[in-house]
């Protein structure tokens, strides 16, 4: 027996139909308050330094949704209102009693081995998605034998000490970022998904959900149907690639160097190339260069899954529903949390429900004989530990 990632909440015999929903209520207050905290933070200093025009200037920039790589100001605002979000998931998956660690992976944690060859596949389409926006896009490149192409792109629009510093910025807050939401839509969403509707029809339900919800949730950046077209098969990918790695890791790498790539390469802000036009926003050439990066990631990490025999699912078994006020034995982590014996070691009744047994001192149901009339109970713990 073994349990995908997308129904990992359902080992924990304490998982309810209703405990996803507090984990989102959590997250959504959490969201609320840090974005109140985090803009009472910005606009104190900018009004102190720049006074009424700096703070309606900064506020327009706000309003408008987009993410600018000109600008370090907002755009640590707007990485920062995003990153609160990676915290903010993690506690609300642990505030609903839905387990440690179980967004993470199969192993409920990160994988630090199997992130590290995944940066492999990521820097390969790294070096890929450089050579298409720079060096050969369709049409005239960034970068030319002797230097930046300046009759294609112009010239830098910011000093030099702003490039450093939106550089800085991007390379520090953007692997939070994206794993911020890799955590939500790939992670959280998915799971709760899964967990509420079973078997196959559950997993396409969950990948459904998370990508459509990924790409709509776009639109206020303003996206045009080839952006949202490039997010949305972003998103399908990446929810494949959890589904069949069994953990976040991969897709928090493949999510965080395409974000730093694009910022990068739009940070000197080149006078002749249009961030606000509507090609920026997504043009069927993009689309299809980003459907085939993410194909070509995806085949790599499958490759290099199977090469490393890959631990995919978790080696237990689902706990089934308890019906009835919880025996006495089942107390303690042992039998609640993620890893532990579930409900698979207890005595049960015909009917199929757990049921109270002989206990002994250190909590474990009694199975040297029958119990309750039901017969020999099977004291295996058919859950691996989490190691």
């Amino acid at each position: 027996m073994s349990v995908p990632y997308q129904r990992l909440t359902r080992i924990d015999a304490r998982w309810r139909w209703w405990r996803p929903l507090v984990a989102l209520a959590f997250l959504a207050g959490w969201y609320l308050v840090s974005q109140v905290l985090i803009v009472i933070a910005y606009t104190i200093p900018v009004g102190a330094t720049s006074g009424a025009e700096g703070l309606i200037d900064f506020e327009q920039k706000l309003s408008s949704g987009a993410l600018d790589p000109t600008d370090p100001l907002t755009l640590s605002v707007s990485l920062v209102s995003l990153v609160v979000l990676l915290p903010g998931i993690v506690l609300a998956v642990r505030v609903a009693g839905l387990g440690r660690g179980v967004l993470s992976s199969v192993r409920f944690r990160v994988r630090w081995g199997w992130t590290a060859w995944c940066l492999v596949p990521t820097l390969v389409i790294a070096a890929i998605m450089f050579f298409m926006q720079a060096l050969y896009p369709l049409g005239d490149g960034m970068i030319t034998g002797d230097g930046w192409n300046h009759a294609a792109i112009g010239q830098s629009t910011v000093t030099l000490s702003t490039l450093v510093l939106t550089v800085a910025l991007v390379v520090v807050l953007v692997p939070f970022q994206g794993a911020a939401e890799e955590f939500v839509f790939r992670g959280f969403l998915m799971q709760t998904v899964a967990s509420w509707i079973p078997r196959r029809a559950g997993t396409i339900t969950a990948v459904a959900v998370s990508t459509v919800v990924f790409a709509l949730l776009h639109i206020p950046n303003g996206y045009n149907v080839w952006g949202i077209l490039d997010v949305g098969s972003f998103g399908l990918i990446a929810a494949i690639i959890v589904l069949r790695t069994g953990g976040l890791e991969a897709t928090v790498l493949q999510h965080a160097f395409n974000n730093i790539m694009i910022f990068v390469l739009q940070a000197p802000g080149w006078s002749r190339i249009d961030l606000q036009s509507q090609d920026a926003n997504g043009t069927p050439g993009g689309w299809l260069v980003s459907l085939g990066t993410s194909l070509a990631y995806w085949g790599m990490v499958e490759l290099l899954a199977k090469w490393r025999g890959l631990d995919r699912r978790f080696a237990g078994h689902q706990a089934p529903r308890f019906r009835g006020p919880v025996p006495a034995w089942a107390g303690g982590p042992r039998w609640t949390q993620p890893g532990g014996a579930g409900w698979d070691g207890t005595p049960a009744h015909a009917a199929g429900t757990a049921g109270s047994g002989p206990a002994d001192d250190a909590g474990r149901a009694d199975g040297a004989g029958p119990v309750d009339g039901v017969g020999a109970v099977d004291t295996t713990a058919g859950v691996a530990g989490r190691s």
